[in-house]
Parts: structure tokens; sequence; C-alpha cells
């Protein structure tokens, strides 16, 4: 009698860790689903102030816009960039969204909004609020650079200094009002 409670009990643990992979996966794959649901790219030119031409392009992807801008800027500079357009520097929220940022950019350097606090000693997001990426980059050193950038392969850190083109982002949901009137 106990013998058939012990095996009972252990069906169900198993069942439980069954059950706990197969929510990782249906968590994962509507994600991906609710992504899909918008995906356009344009490639347009933008004048700046000095007149000159900066090649820049953007696309939606699930409920996020990007707005990349190929011209050669500091980490600062970018941010000031997106601020002027009512955007931010891009906040990655997790792994699906990095890995398909390194599928659609053209091989460039990008900075993203992703840098080290001096006052709070901490790497943090422009953006703030939790990003399931931000686990992955602890192992960066800030002595060897403040700003975080990505690549086609990678995400690093380097001087904030260095020339990167940008990365600027923008939630559908923080769009105004007026724009869908």
């Amino acid at each position: 009698m106990q013998s058939d409670i012990d095996l009972n009990e252990e069906m169900l643990r198993n069942k439980s860790i069954d059950c706990s992979t197969g929510n990782d996966l249906l968590e994962s794959l509507n994600r991906e689903q609710n992504r899909w649901y918008s995906k356009t790219k344009a490639v347009v030119k933008s004048s700046q102030h000095t007149g000159s031409e900066i090649e820049t392009y953007c696309f939606c992807y699930g409920i996020k816009c990007y707005y990349v801008i190929k011209d050669g800027k500091s980490w600062d500079e970018c941010k000031q960039t997106c601020q002027n357009s009512s955007l931010f520097l891009l906040k990655i929220d997790d792994e699906d969204e990095r890995k398909f940022l390194q599928q659609e950019l053209i091989p460039d350097n990008y900075w993203i909004g992703f840098s080290y606090d001096k006052e709070k000693k901490e790497w943090a997001w422009i953006e703030n609020g939790p990003s399931k990426l931000a686990s992955n980059t602890v192992k960066f050193n800030e002595k060897l650079g403040g700003c975080v950038f990505l690549s086609k392969t990678r995400l690093d850190h380097v001087d904030c200094r260095n020339l990167y083109s940008c990365i600027c982002g923008k939630r559908l949901n923080k769009f105004p009002d007026l724009l869908f009137n």
C-alpha cells in the first residue's frame, strides 16, 4: 500500500518536471508568434541639419519598431539622436530579440541602450525595466569600456567615444494616439 503511494507521488513529480519543460517551450512559441504579427522593412535616406545625407532604415517586428542610423556616432551622440526623435537607444528584451536583430542587421557595430552606471556601479539599460538579456552582461569589465554595442556575432563593450551606427527603438504601444487617427 505504501509502495503504491510512493510510486504515485514519484509519477506526479515526473509529470511536473515534464510539464515545466513543455510550458517553457509553449511560452517561447507564443513569444515568437506574437513577434511575427508585424514585420516590415523600408530603406530611406534622411538629411541631417547640416544637409548631408545619412543612410537610415526602419523596420517593425512584433510590438517594437527599430530605427537604424548608419552614421558613425559616439554612444552619447546616439542616445541624443534617438531622444531628439522621441525614441530611445534600443533596449533588447531577451535572447530571441537579440538573435532576430543579428540576423536582420547589415554587418556593422551598433550602439544599444546598455551602459555602465558609474553612480550605481552596475550595468543598466537606459529604459528601466526588466530584461532577460541583462544576466548575460555581468561578465563585462567596465574598465575596458562602459558602453555596449551589438554586432552580427556578439554583444560587447568598448569605450563610449568609439564611432558606431545607432539603433533606436520604440514600442508600438508608446506611439502617440494622433499617429493612428
